[in-house]
């Protein structure tokens, strides 16, 4: 591709030109400023002189004139057939800084009422606590980035781009492309048993836009909300930062405990669970408790949020339907994303609504952001009306189950540990747990030194009594790598709590 003459930043100069100081001067000094503060960085690509005459109202010799001046100076260099550009590494008293050097020093102090709200507070306090987010070994919740098939889904990308024009660029359903929201509800109906119709499916731009959501229209300030304990760390900062009282309730293997829950608080507004496996334990919700936490939602009104985040990889016995599929009220929302089943950087995911609600879910979608990328929605559904998305899961789901016997064979010869059988029906993590009172943060920052990624399992507590443990990926890493990766775990042997 032919490099253009009007590439480059667009640069607004303050240029007075009442003040009897010459424009080549003016424009001179500007342009040395914004090298010095790092405004224009070191290797950038200015635009022709042609360009910038239009882009300031000045003559096109005003301009030569003062390129020739900036790169006697050099500040700036001609590269021959390719144009002007910043220099790397500027000469003489100007160096190049930072924009922000020149600005006087500030302190929280200089400004006593700046600061955050208290739900911007409550947003940004559960975080990972410095650990890192590279697909390393162990990484729990990351795909195989090296299966996706990016030959099909970039031939795609290149058949649905001729289709964008007229009116499709500027009149998109806030509630998400139509096609995209049919492919979503034939997929449901089919896989997960569902009952939902396509305007049901409102797009959103992942679970954590879609949790957002639902606080906003569906628990008001102050509310009750059931939360699985432990659970998912977002869930909880998303529900906090809307002003939800987030009451954590015990699971086991059986799922959330509904006795204990009624027990404690008896009348929530939502309870989030994750039926099929629960987030991170990994018990799946017995069909005693469904049928438990369904009738609370009838004597109460309670909403129940379903978020079956991995169900699609369940590698022993038979799949459970989703709660939403035997709820004949009206009270089940469902949630689902796409980040585990492409990639983690897709941005898309759906909320499963009521139907009388999904009308008022549309117009708060369209205050919110109006609508997910088009051209992504438009490459996901063609990706999954042609049955590419149901192969991919299909080949995943083999693949991650050799996976998950190569990490259940390294757990057994290297810390002689095999998890309950419960955690290994299906998902894409084990949870190795500790001892009482092992502090598994410090541990897990110890394993990252050898580049060995986990997850604290203390983290997704919220109550003041935490266990133990550590979360360990599977599903993203060959088996060979997982098998030769047991001398990085072998140390934690006698940290590990045994039920024999």
């Amino acid at each position: 591709m032919g490099k253009s003459g009007s590439a480059g930043p667009l640069m607004t100069l303050d240029i007075n030109r009442f003040n009897g100081v010459p424009l080549h001067l003016q424009i001179s000094e500007a342009l040395r400023k914004a090298v010095s503060n790092g405004q224009l960085q070191g290797g950038e690509r200015l635009p022709s002189t042609r360009s910038l005459a239009g882009d300031w109202s000045v003559s096109r010799n005003t301009v030569l004139q003062v390129f020739e001046t900036l790169i006697s100076e050099g500040y700036l260099e001609a590269r021959v057939g390719d144009g002007t550009y910043v220099k790397r590494q500027v000469l003489g008293d100007f160096t190049a800084t930072s924009a922000t050097d020149e600005r006087p020093l500030e302190t929280k102090a200089s400004y006593p009422f700046r600061g955050l709200s208290q739900r911007g507070k409550a947003l940004i306090a559960h975080r990972l606590g410095g650990l890192t987010e590279r697909p390393t070994l162990f990484m729990p919740d990351v795909p195989d980035l090296q299966a996706f098939p990016i030959r099909s889904w970039l031939r795609l990308m290149n058949e649905v781009s001729g289709r964008l024009k007229g009116d499709i660029l500027v009149n998109v359903s806030n509630a998400g492309y139509e096609p995209l929201r049919d492919a979503i509800a034939q997929h449901l109906r089919t896989a997960r048993g569902m009952m939902v119709e396509s305007r049901q499916v409102i797009i959103t731009t992942g679970s954590q836009q879609s949790l957002d959501l639902l606080a906003r229209l569906l628990v008001d300030r102050g509310d009750p909300v059931w939360l699985e304990e432990p659970g998912y760390v977002g869930a909880r900062a998303a529900l906090m930062a809307n002003g939800c009282s987030v009451l954590p309730i015990p699971t086991d293997e059986e799922g959330i405990n509904i006795d204990l829950g009624r027990s404690k608080f008896p009348t929530p507004r939502m309870v989030l669970v994750s039926p099929s496996r629960h987030y991170p334990l990994g018990g799946t919700l017995s069909a005693e408790r469904r049928e438990e936490l369904l009738d609370l939602s009838r004597t109460t009104g309670a909403w129940i949020l379903e978020d079956d985040y991995d169900c699609e990889f369940r590698y022993r016995g038979q799949p459970f339907a989703a709660l939403q599929s035997v709820d004949r009220d009206g009270r089940v929302v469902s949630i689902g994303t796409f980040s585990k089943t492409l990639l983690p950087s897709f941005r898309l995911g759906f909320v499963v609504v009521p139907i009388d609600l999904a009308d008022d879910f549309a117009k708060a979608r369209a205050v919110i952001d109006r609508h997910a990328p088009i051209m992504e929605q438009m490459v996901l559904a063609e990706f999954m009306h042609r049955g590419l998305y149901s192969a991919h899961i299909r080949r995943m789901r083999s693949l991650y189950a050799e996976r998950q016997a190569a990490m259940l064979q390294l757990l057994d010869e290297t810390l002689s540990y095999t998890p309950p059988e419960f955690e290994c029906a299906g998902g894409m993590h084990f949870v190795l747990p500790f001892k009482e009172g092992v502090d598994d943060t410090a541990v897990a920052h110890e394993l990252w030194k050898d580049r060995i990624v986990s997850r604290p399992l203390s983290m997704y507590f919220s109550g003041r009594r935490k266990c133990s443990g550590l979360l360990l990926g599977f599903a993203a890493f060959r088996a060979e790598d997982i098998l030769a990766a047991g001398k990085h775990l072998a140390g934690l042997g006698d940290l590990i709590r045994r039920n024999d």
